[in-house]
Order: structure tokens, then C-alpha cells, then sequence
């Protein structure tokens, strides 16, 4: 004979814990309003609940009855004056309709069973339980209706016998007619399914049912009677029983949909009070939003229409208008620009060719061996834009990709109907850049829905936003919402003649071979169960604190199967990038070393991931007490004289490393400014002190300033401004700290006749 435990082994809930039910009847109760409870009962019925059962076996558990039922659970209540006898009858109904709606089967168990019952062995099922036969027979047959001819015993019905003491297991013997070693009986409680039975000499199999996880037995254990986080954490707990088993079907099915859902949900309802009639999904966090979109406007048959659009910063970033040169300073601070490095990456940016950059830029920048400064990169920028030539043959391939663009999303987006571009994060800069190439034919209302903002800046567009809190991790959304494909660089048509994205392959097969389709999967299976059990709880309002304690464990306290899925994502920050770029790599202890004692920069802008503190939870206790010690070494004098030592036995790495500003000088220069930082910077210039390790060796045409009584006196060769119009020479720099003072200097230089495009602010040096 074979016997099967009910709970937890055969069937189970959509709830996260048993008593989920309770917090199901408690939210019934607070929303009817023909019922007659008192407020005090319907407020607080979870832990009135969960009382009366206790109370009920200290009262009726006596002379041998080892279980209650549910009937004598309601009669303390009765008997408590906290409700009614008929009251009592209806919460018994309630709470029968609630276990039967929230059932689950356990799909490996119910297989085993049909198994046994296919090959002629006999199978009986067993439960230690208070609800009643007729209740629990009504749950087995509804997963499946091979139970409907299985004997079922319960502990209370008929003797009260329970597993706990074995007595249960004594009467189905007799009752059945078999020996205990004849016996093999299934179950998930390590003492009442297990250790008790073999005691008697059965044949036992402990099975090991899909618990919570970490975060989740967090969350729950302050929240157990709200309704709606039972059956968010339930239905992640279903989600990854029914599916696959890997690391990223897990954390799709359980944090990605806990968090993407609402979002969703909240848009979807937005949308449609709104009266939108197609959301654009923008590509690549896009693509899991549709996803699940889809499945919801099914479940509730929304009339809305669902597009995903292939759009990036890199293709969709693109100045234009009169003011586009504003617009390519304001693409520059919105990109990653301190990323940029060298001549190849500052191309990229430009979406040029680095044949097309290099007879712009001077000598000094065109070696790929050295690394730009940020403060280069934006000196260099802004008088590139200066240049004719330069600007026209970058405005015209603008122009060209502008083109391509409106072609797309002419082809894509149907300007009849209402719609709304869906984003998840950021500021909301890449619609605004898209709306403004879209003016040349559309003059409507733009729209877009986004998760969360950085700031509420932007003029073009009508932004609703769902989440409008800032969150320092944010990346972290982002982490959970990647595409299976690689970033959208640019459009193309195709031999039908229809436009179509050519997508990057840098990063594309890293993504799914991380397990993004599987997260993905994860999440969608979530959102399935989740919205096929909030039918019946169409009341139940969603709140955005589980989303604010799961993004926080995620940031702060990951237990090492999250931590490890979250950091190892591929994740291409700018775009711009050539190579794998993981959310959080692991650091060997040589990086250590590097980042925390002998790097001179900071330690950002050298770590090749997105997030270091996020790396820092990876490295082990010997790892981070070395950190600990790099740092404290470097305030004191034997950190500072390794780090020197290191310094010059590495002094030729290190001359060839850094380009500046100087570097970009030509010749014949003009000094604005004597006071402390143009004396420095004379210095540099003229070649008298080593920048770098080298000297620079440039002719000083006039070293200029309008306090020039001041500096002769002091011997400084310092003439008066009025000197510049005559004066021949290549380029103008303004030495002075402030940057506000070098803008009115620049303003004056102007009335002198200094062209602009020959004035440079000094601001590294």
C-alpha cells in the first residue's frame, strides 16, 4: 500500500504560508459591505483567527481526541460573544471557499500517484487537518480528478487520530488491513511524515516541497495578514515549483516578478483611463514590460494595443535643429562622457569614423596609447563645434541617421490612434531627442510611461511616472529588465524594403547565455499565476513597499544566489563599450591592490564594472579586511612611499598614460590670466616645469592681463589685453580657476576681436 500526505506533498496554496487564508477572509470582511461583523473583528480576524484555533485544541483535545475541526475552531468565537452562531456558519463557508480557490497541485507528487494507480497498487491519502473530508476531497479533485476514487482518512473525521502521535497510522492499518512493512508512505513533515512512520516500520520518502526565500520569510514575517503580499510571495513560490530550476528562472519568477508586476499593472489601468490606444515598448528594457503586458491585457481583454519599438541612446540621441550644438554639449553630459578615453571612444560618441575625428584633433591626441581626461574630452568638444568644417561634416551625418530614424518610426508608429512610448528608468532624454525629430511630422501630444525618473526636467514630452522615488540602485531595475538581443546601433532596410534595426553583437549572446530568457520565462510564469489569482480579488490593492524591502535586500544584503545572478549580468553602460562589461565583476587581489593603494585617480573611473560596492560584496574576509588595510595605508606616511616607489619603477607606463589640455595646444599661444593658476600654467606651457613626466614647449606669442601694473612690477613679462588684436597666433587660453570668471573674460575677449573658436579655458593643468 502507498499513502500519500495531502498538504504540502500533493496539493498547496497560492498563499506564502498557510495562514495566508486568513488574511484572504480578513480582506473579504473589511471590503463587504452587507455583512454584519463588528469593525473590531473584521479589522483584526487574522490574528482572531489564528487565537480561536489554539484556544480550541486546549478545549477539545481531551480523553483521547487529537484534532479540532473547523466547526469547533468558529464555536470559541461564539462562545467568546465575538460573533454569532450564524456568523460562525458563514466563516466556516468562507474559509472552505477560500482554501478551494487558492489550490495548487504539486505537479511531481500527483505524476507518482497516477503512476501507482495506473500500475494497480493500492493508494490511499492522509492529512492531518481540521477542515473536513467532503473540503479537502473537493481541493484534490479540482488539481486533478484522479483523486476523486482514492480513500482519504483525516484526523478530523471519525476517531481524531493525528500523525503527530502516530495513532492515525495505527487506525488506517487496521482499517485497511496491511502491515507496516507492507506500507510506504510520502510526505513532507521531517517528524509527522517521516520519523514517527518509520518508527512503526513503514517505508518512508520525505518530500522536499519549494520554500520561500530568503528575502521573501523576511518580508512575510512582518506581514503576514496583508492580503496581497500572501499572494505575491505565494504565486513566486508557485511559480518556481511549476518551472524550471536554474538561478534565473528563480530570480525572474520571484524578485523580477514581485517587482516589474505592479508597474505593469499600474500602467496598463493608466493607460486605459487615459484612453491610450498603443503602448510602444522601448527596446531593450522594454522588451520583458511587453512581455508581461501581454499577458495581462489578455487576462482582462483590454482594448490596447501592444508595439515593441528597437530604439537606444546611441541611436536615438541625435542633435538637430538650430540649436543643435547645444543639443550635442547637453547628448555629452547625458552620456557617460567621463567614459570616454581616447580619440576611438570620443568617435564612437560622434557616431563617426575615427579616420573621419583624427585630422581634427592635434598630434598629441591621436596616439591610442594615452588616456584623455574628462576635462580634454569637453574642452575638445566644444571647439570641434566650433570648427566649420568639422561641424558641417558632423551635422550631416547626423542628418543622414536622423533620416533613418523618422523612417522607422513612421513605419512602426501609427499617429492616428493615441499612444505612449513605456521606458523603465532614466531621465526621460532619449524621448525628448526622439519627440523633437518627430516635430518635422507629428505635432500631437507625446507621452511616456516610465518606472522611476532621475528629475523631472523636459519639455517635450507628458511624462507618468509610477515609482517617483530616487533611488540611488536604480541600476538594478535595469538588471531586470534586460533583452535577450544586442543594443540597437543604427537602422537599415531590409530586401522587402521594410526598416529593420541592426543590433550590436557585443553583448547580445552574453545576455542569453546568462539566463535573461530564463528570467524572463520566470517572470512571465509569475505574472500568469499572479493575475489567474487576483481574479477573484479584483478589490485587492496593490501597495510599492514590497518593491522598495526587495530592491533594498537585493542592493544591501543578497544572499549568494542573488548576489551572484545580479553581478554577473552583462551590462553595457554607455553603450559605446568593446568589450563585456559585467554589472559587478569579482576583484582579484591584484585590482585590490591597484584600486585601493596605488591608484591616483578615483577608484571609478579604473573599475571596469557598474557598481563596485556591489563587487565589494563578492570579495572574501581576507579580501575586504586587505581593503580595510589599503585604505588606512594610504593616510599614513609607508602608504604614500609605496605608492611613490610604485610610481617610479612604473614612470614610463605612467608618462605615456594622461593626455591634457596641453596636449591639444598648438604653437603660438596666448596666456590670459597671471595670477596663481596662469603662473602654473605659463610654467607648463613654456616647457619649464614636466607635466606628466614631459615638457611641453609652445611659444608664448603674449601672456596678457588687465592688472599689468600689478604683475610687471613683480618681473613678470605681463602686457595689457588691448595687445591681442594685433597679435598673431593659433589659440587663446583663459587660466583662471573659476569658471564663472573665465565666462566674463571670454565675453570681454570677444569685444576684442578673439575669435571664439581660438579661446580655451584652462581648468586641468
Amino acid at each position: 500500500m502507498y499513502s500519500f500526505d495531502v498538504f504540502d506533498t500533493l496539493i498547496t496554496r497560492a498563499t506564502a504560508t498557510p495562514k495566508g487564508v486568513y488574511a484572504l477572509m480578513q480582506h473579504i470582511l473589511k471590503e463587504e459591505k452587507q455583512n454584519d461583523f463588528n469593525t473590531y473583528v473584521k479589522t483584526n480576524f487574522f490574528s482572531l483567527r489564528i487565537g480561536a484555533e489554539q484556544v480550541a485544541r486546549n478545549t477539545y483535545c481531551i480523553d483521547g481526541i487529537e484534532e479540532v475541526t473547523l466547526e469547533q475552531i468558529y464555536e470559541v468565537l461564539v462562545r467568546e460573544h465575538l460573533i454569532t452562531k450564524e456568523q460562525a456558519k458563514y466563516l466556516c463557508r468562507l474559509e472552505q471557499e477560500q482554501e478551494l480557490a487558492v489550490v495548487h497541485g504539486i505537479p511531481c507528487n500527483i505524476e507518482k500517484v497516477k503512476k501507482l494507480v495506473a500500475k494497480g497498487e493500492q493508494v490511499i491519502l492522509i492529512s492531518d487537518m481540521y477542515l473536513d473530508a467532503k473540503t479537502i476531497h473537493a481541493m484534490l479533485t479540482k488539481v486533478d480528478t484522479i483523486f476523486s476514487s482514492l480513500s482519504l482518512y483525516v484526523s478530523s473525521e471519525k476517531e481524531k487520530k493525528g500523525k503527530w502521535t502516530g495513532n492515525l497510522f495505527c487506525y488506517i492499518k487496521g482499517q485497511e488491513n496491511v502491515s507496516y512493512q507492507e506500507w510506504h508512505h510520502c510526505g513532507d513533515n521531517k517528524d509527522f511524515d517521516y520519523r514517527i512512520p518509520k518508527g512503526l516500520g513503514i517505508l518512508c520518502e520525505l518530500y522536499k516541497p519549494e520554500e520561500l526565500l530568503e528575502v521573501e520569510e523576511e518580508y512575510i514575517r512582518n506581514n503576514e495578514a496583508e492580503a496581497y503580499i500572501q499572494l505575491s510571495i505565494g504565486c513566486a513560490r508557485l511559480a518556481r515549483m511549476y518551472g524550471r530550476k536554474n538561478r534565473a528562472y528563480r530570480m525572474g519568477s520571484s524578485l523580477g516578478g514581485s517587482i516589474l508586476y505592479p508597474y505593469v499593472n499600474w500602467l496598463l489601468e493608466d493607460a486605459r483611463k487615459r484612453g491610450i490606444q498603443h503602448l510602444y515598448f522601448v527596446a531593450r528594457d522594454g522588451y520583458i514590460l511587453k512581455e508581461l503586458a501581454d499577458i495581462l491585457i489578455g487576462f482582462r481583454k483590454l482594448e490596447i494595443k501592444t508595439s515593441y519599438l528597437y530604439g537606444s541612446r546611441l541611436a536615438w540621441r541625435i542633435p538637430e535643429g538650430k540649436d543643435w550644438k547645444e543639443e550635442q554639449m547637453a547628448i555629452y553630459w547625458s552620456s557617460f562622457g567621463f567614459m570616454i578615453k581616447n580619440a576611438s571612444d570620443f568617435a564612437e560618441f560622434l557616431q563617426i569614423t575615427e579616420e573621419n575625428l583624427l585630422p581634427y584633433l592635434p598630434k598629441g591626441l591621436r596616439q591610442p596609447d594615452k588616456i584623455w581626461t574628462s576635462s580634454t574630452v569637453e574642452t575638445i568638444l566644444e571647439h570641434l563645434l566650433l570648427d566649420i568644417d568639422f561641424s558641417t561634416l558632423l551635422y550631416q551625418n547626423y542628418q543622414e541617421k536622423k533620416k533613418w530614424v523618422i523612417a522607422y518610426i513612421k513605419q512602426e508608429i501609427d499617429i492616428k490612434e493615441s499612444f505612449a512610448f513605456v521606458d523603465l528608468a532614466g531621465t526621460g532624454f532619449t524621448q525628448e531627442c526622439l519627440v523633437k525629430m518627430m516635430r518635422e511630422y507629428y505635432n500631437g501630444e507625446a507621452q511616456n510611461y516610465f518606472y522611476r525618473r532621475d528629475n523631472v526636467r523636459g519639455v517635450e514630452c507628458k511624462n507618468y511616472v509610477f515609482y517617483p522615488y530616487y533611488v540611488s540602485y536604480y541600476v538594478l531595475l535595469e538588471m531586470m529588465c534586460r533583452a535577450p538581443h544586442g543594443q540597437t546601433i543604427g537602422y537599415q532596410k531590409n530586401p522587402e524594403g521594410r526598416i529593420e534595426p541592426i543590433l550590436s553583437m557585443v553583448d547580445g549572446e552574453a545576455i542569453k547565455e546568462h539566463g535573461v530568457p530564463e528570467f524572463i520565462q520566470g517572470a512571465k510564469e509569475f505574472t500568469a499565476l499572479y493575475e489567474e489569482t487576483l481574479k477573484n480579488y479584483q478589490d485587492l490593492v496593490l501597495e510599492n513597499s514590497q518593491i522598495q524591502f526587495y530592491l533594498d535586500y537585493i542592493y544591501d544584503r543578497p544572499n549568494q544566489e542573488t548576489l551572484e545572478y545580479f553581478a554577473e549580468i552583462p551590462n553595457m553602460l554607455t553603450g559605446r563599450e568593446k568589450r563585456i562589461r559585467k554589472f559587478a565583476p569579482k576583484l582579484t587581489n591584484r585590482e585590490i591592490c591597484h584600486l585601493f593603494l596605488l591608484q591616483d585617480k578615483p577608484v571609478e573611473q579604473e573599475y571596469y564594472g557598474s557598481d563596485l560596492r556591489y563587487s565589494l560584496l563578492r570579495c572574501s574576509k581576507r579580501q575586504k579586511k586587505q581593503i580595510t588595510r589599503y585604505q588606512a595605508m594610504n593616510s599614513r606616511w609607508y602608504g604614500k612611499v609605496r605608492k611613490e616607489l610604485y610610481f617610479y619603477f612604473h614612470r614610463k607606463e605612467r608618462k605615456i598614460k594622461r593626455i591634457t589640455l596641453l596636449d591639444f595646444l598648438d604653437h603660438r599661444v596666448v596666456v590670459y590670466g597671471a595670477g596663481k593658476k596662469g603662473r602654473v600654467f605659463y610654467q607648463q606651457v613654456t616647457g619649464k616645469v614636466k607635466v606628466n613626466g614631459r615638457k611641453y614647449c609652445s611659444e608664448v606669442v603674449l601672456w596678457i592681463d588687465q592688472n599689468v601694473e600689478q604683475y610687471q612690477k613683480e618681473g613678470l613679462p605681463v602686457v595689457g589685453v588691448e595687445r591681442v588684436r594685433s597679435a598673431a597666433y593659433d589659440q587663446l587660453v583663459i587660466a583662471i580657476a573659476k569658471k564663472e570668471t573665465a565666462e566674463k573674460v571670454k565675453q570681454m575677449l570677444l569685444t576684442y576681436g578673439v575669435p571664439e573658436e581660438k579661446i580655451f579655458w584652462v581648468y586641468d593643468c
